[in-house]
Protein backbone atom coordinates (compact mmCIF):
# COMPACT_ATOMS: atom_id res chain seq x y z
CA UNK A 1 0.00 0.00 0.00
CA UNK A 2 1.53 3.32 -1.09
CA UNK A 3 0.63 6.22 1.24
CA UNK A 4 2.97 8.72 -0.44
CA UNK A 5 0.39 9.73 -3.06
CA UNK A 6 -3.11 8.39 -2.43
CA UNK A 7 -5.51 8.66 -5.35
CA UNK A 8 -7.93 11.56 -5.12
CA UNK A 9 -11.45 10.80 -3.94
CA UNK A 10 -14.08 10.53 -6.63
CA UNK A 11 -16.23 13.12 -4.84
CA UNK A 12 -15.54 16.87 -4.66
CA UNK A 13 -14.68 18.51 -1.37
CA UNK A 14 -16.94 21.47 -2.14
CA UNK A 15 -20.10 22.22 -4.05
CA UNK A 16 -21.12 25.35 -5.92
CA UNK A 17 -24.17 27.16 -4.57
CA UNK A 18 -25.99 30.47 -4.81
CA UNK A 19 -25.79 32.34 -1.50
CA UNK A 20 -27.34 35.42 0.03
CA UNK A 21 -24.82 37.63 1.84
CA UNK A 22 -25.49 39.61 5.02
CA UNK A 23 -23.47 42.81 5.40
CA UNK A 24 -23.66 45.15 8.40
CA UNK A 25 -26.77 43.39 9.68
CA UNK A 26 -28.69 43.62 6.42
CA UNK A 27 -29.24 41.29 3.50
CA UNK A 28 -27.06 42.38 0.58
CA UNK A 29 -28.93 42.76 -2.70
CA UNK A 30 -28.95 39.76 -5.05
CA UNK A 31 -27.24 36.42 -4.72
CA UNK A 32 -23.83 35.30 -5.82
CA UNK A 33 -22.00 32.08 -6.37
CA UNK A 34 -19.80 30.55 -3.70
CA UNK A 35 -18.19 27.22 -2.88
CA UNK A 36 -19.50 25.44 0.20
CA UNK A 37 -17.57 22.72 2.01
CA UNK A 38 -19.21 19.35 1.51
CA UNK A 39 -19.54 16.79 4.27
CA UNK A 40 -20.74 13.25 3.82
CA UNK A 41 -21.21 10.33 6.21
CA UNK A 42 -18.07 8.19 6.25
CA UNK A 43 -18.33 4.72 7.80
CA UNK A 44 -15.11 3.05 8.90
CA UNK A 45 -14.92 -0.76 8.86
CA UNK A 46 -11.93 -2.69 10.17
CA UNK A 47 -11.60 -6.23 8.78
CA UNK A 48 -15.32 -6.18 8.01
CA UNK A 49 -16.30 -4.93 11.48
CA UNK A 50 -18.28 -1.66 11.50
CA UNK A 51 -16.59 0.70 13.92
CA UNK A 52 -17.70 4.32 13.54
CA UNK A 53 -19.46 6.73 11.21
CA UNK A 54 -18.77 10.44 11.13
CA UNK A 55 -19.13 13.42 8.86
CA UNK A 56 -16.07 14.31 6.82
CA UNK A 57 -15.09 16.07 3.65
CA UNK A 58 -15.12 13.29 1.04
CA UNK A 59 -11.55 13.94 -0.10
CA UNK A 60 -8.33 12.26 1.02
CA UNK A 61 -10.28 9.55 2.82
CA UNK A 62 -7.30 7.20 2.73
CA UNK A 63 -5.32 9.74 4.80
CA UNK A 64 -8.34 10.22 7.05
CA UNK A 65 -8.50 6.46 7.67
CA UNK A 66 -4.80 6.26 8.51
CA UNK A 67 -4.97 9.26 10.87
CA UNK A 68 -8.11 7.98 12.60
CA UNK A 69 -6.64 4.51 13.02
CA UNK A 70 -3.43 5.88 14.53
CA UNK A 71 -5.04 8.48 16.80
CA UNK A 72 -7.61 5.98 18.13
CA UNK A 73 -4.85 3.46 18.88
CA UNK A 74 -6.35 0.86 16.54
CA UNK A 75 -2.99 0.49 14.84
CA UNK A 76 0.49 1.28 16.12
CA UNK A 77 1.95 2.21 12.75
CA UNK A 78 0.98 2.35 9.08
CA UNK A 79 2.67 -1.03 8.63
CA UNK A 80 -0.25 -2.55 10.63
CA UNK A 81 -2.55 -1.68 7.70
CA UNK A 82 -2.85 -4.14 4.84
CA UNK A 83 -5.17 -2.15 2.59
CA UNK A 84 -7.81 0.58 2.31
CA UNK A 85 -10.79 0.42 -0.07
CA UNK A 86 -13.32 3.20 -0.63
CA UNK A 87 -16.87 2.14 -1.44
CA UNK A 88 -18.93 5.20 -2.44
CA UNK A 89 -22.65 4.69 -1.82
CA UNK A 90 -25.62 6.94 -2.47
CA UNK A 91 -25.76 7.99 1.19
CA UNK A 92 -22.03 8.19 2.02
CA UNK A 93 -18.74 6.34 1.76
CA UNK A 94 -17.71 3.10 3.44
CA UNK A 95 -13.98 2.95 4.10
CA UNK A 96 -12.91 -0.68 4.42
CA UNK A 97 -9.60 -0.99 6.25
CA UNK A 98 -7.71 -4.24 6.52
CA UNK A 99 -5.49 -4.37 9.62
CA UNK A 100 -3.19 -6.97 11.14
CA UNK A 101 -4.75 -9.75 13.19
CA UNK A 102 -3.06 -8.47 16.38
CA UNK A 103 -4.65 -5.04 15.90
CA UNK A 104 -8.01 -6.63 15.13
CA UNK A 105 -7.87 -8.65 18.37
CA UNK A 106 -7.07 -5.47 20.33
CA UNK A 107 -9.91 -3.62 18.60
CA UNK A 108 -12.40 -6.36 19.44
CA UNK A 109 -11.33 -6.30 23.09
CA UNK A 110 -12.07 -2.61 23.50
CA UNK A 111 -14.97 -1.83 21.18
CA UNK A 112 -15.68 1.89 21.09
CA UNK A 113 -18.77 3.04 22.97
CA UNK A 114 -18.95 6.76 22.29
CA UNK A 115 -21.92 8.76 23.53
CA UNK A 116 -22.55 11.77 21.31
CA UNK A 117 -23.90 14.62 23.38
CA UNK A 118 -23.06 17.40 20.94
CA UNK A 119 -22.02 17.76 17.35
CA UNK A 120 -23.52 16.43 14.17
CA UNK A 121 -25.50 13.61 15.75
CA UNK A 122 -23.52 10.80 14.18
CA UNK A 123 -21.26 10.06 17.15
CA UNK A 124 -21.71 6.45 18.17
CA UNK A 125 -23.37 5.46 14.88
CA UNK A 126 -21.52 2.51 13.38
CA UNK A 127 -23.00 2.04 9.88
CA UNK A 128 -24.39 4.18 7.06
CA UNK A 129 -27.95 2.78 7.29
CA UNK A 130 -28.12 4.04 10.90
CA UNK A 131 -27.38 7.56 9.64
CA UNK A 132 -30.59 7.83 7.64
CA UNK A 133 -33.44 8.94 9.88
CA UNK A 134 -36.79 10.32 8.78
CA UNK A 135 -36.84 14.09 8.93
CA UNK A 136 -40.03 16.13 9.03
CA UNK A 137 -40.23 18.74 6.27
CA UNK A 138 -39.78 22.37 7.27
CA UNK A 139 -43.15 24.10 6.99
CA UNK A 140 -43.48 26.93 4.52
CA UNK A 141 -43.51 30.37 6.06
CA UNK A 142 -41.67 33.61 6.42
CA UNK A 143 -37.89 33.35 6.37
CA UNK A 144 -36.02 33.78 9.63
CA UNK A 145 -35.33 37.48 10.23
CA UNK A 146 -31.69 38.46 9.73
CA UNK A 147 -31.71 40.20 13.12
CA UNK A 148 -32.62 36.95 14.86
CA UNK A 149 -29.72 35.16 13.18
CA UNK A 150 -27.28 37.94 14.11
CA UNK A 151 -28.49 37.93 17.75
CA UNK A 152 -28.08 34.16 17.92
CA UNK A 153 -24.55 34.39 16.53
CA UNK A 154 -23.68 37.13 19.05
CA UNK A 155 -25.20 35.12 21.94
CA UNK A 156 -23.18 32.02 21.01
CA UNK A 157 -19.96 33.92 21.76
Amino acid sequence: MDHSAPPPSSRPEHVAAQVTRVRAGAIAPGTEGDNLAEETPVALEFNGISHATMLATPADLEDFAVGFSLSEGIIDSVTDMRGIDLLPQCDGVVVQIEISSACEARLKSRRRAMAGRTGCGLCGVETLPEVLRPVAPVPAGAPLPVGAVLRAMRDMR
